[in-house]
């Protein structure tokens, strides 16, 4: 059965920083990362495609990939660029945002993120985790002050967020990895998102059946299992009451 691509760091990096500077950037076919990916562009104009949007960034401006996303970079016009990839086990929860922002205090962060490239090698590890907490909470502020609030249920919902990934079967089970009640998850995230947990677990059920939908020539059978429900005609309903269309009619759709 055909998987789409998973792109890992190495083991004992967890952080790789690149710049760009107004040349061709390198192109990889549609893939996901199982690590966080940022770009802070300093000039310039590029085209990416995340989860099936098309996202234009132009000028200076900072975008976030989350892991597990698949995503393909489409084109670099004269862009100048910095870009990082972290390892998810260095970044806090705080990040959910995957469209580009207009970021205030760009000489800051170009500043930050050209010395963390020039100690990362050289420094002490804690030195060089602060300095990129410290970038990274720059990126978090570019998406303004609600990605910042630090209220108990909003910090809840985040890490609920974190953990849909791992696609756990039931609201008891991301509950138990929090360890609170059931009714208490389901409150914070209704009381932060306007939606319950169930919502945001079958949001991300069905986008990840559309990406193996897009991306392989997987049945619809073969995806029902993939994603734990052994009743493909079950999950076909779901699918189609959660998109509005069928898997088959989506694949169809996309595929032109």
């Amino acid at each position: 059965m055909k998987q789409i691509p998973v792109f890992s760091l190495d083991m004992m990096e967890g952080l790789v920083i690149e710049r760009f500077e107004k040349a061709e950037v390198p192109v990889k076919p549609a893939h996901r990362d199982d690590h966080y990916i940022f770009i802070f562009q300093e000039e310039g104009h590029s085209k990416v495609m995340v989860d099936f949007n098309e996202l234009t960034i132009d000028g200076c401006a900072v975008l976030c990939i989350l892991p597990g996303q698949v995503h393909q970079g489409i084109s670099a016009t004269d862009t100048v660029a910095w870009f990082i990839a972290i390892d998810s086990e260095l970044v806090s929860p705080v990040f959910q945002p995957n469209k580009p922002a207009a970021i205030a205090e760009a000489g800051i962060l170009k500043r930050s993120i050209s010395l963390l490239y020039d100690i990362k090698e050289k420094m002490p590890r804690q030195v060089v985790r602060s300095l990129t907490d410290a970038c990274l909470g720059m990126f978090a502020q570019a998406y303004g002050p609600s990605h910042q609030d630090h209220s108990r249920a909003h910090v809840i919902t985040r890490h609920f967020k974190s953990l849909l990934v791992k696609f756990n079967s039931s609201p008891a089970d991301y509950a138990s990895s929090l360890n609170i009640s059931t009714a208490y998850l389901n409150e914070a995230v209704k009381s932060t998102t306007g939606f319950s947990v169930t919502y945001w677990i079958q949001q991300e059920i069905i986008m990840e059946a559309k990406r193996i939908l897009y991306y392989t020539d997987n049945s619809v059978k073969e995806i029902a299992n993939t994603l734990g429900y052994e009743d493909s005609t079950y999950f076909s309903r779901l699918f189609s009451k959660v998109a509005g269309i069928s898997p088959v009619q989506f694949r169809a759709k996309y595929r032109e």
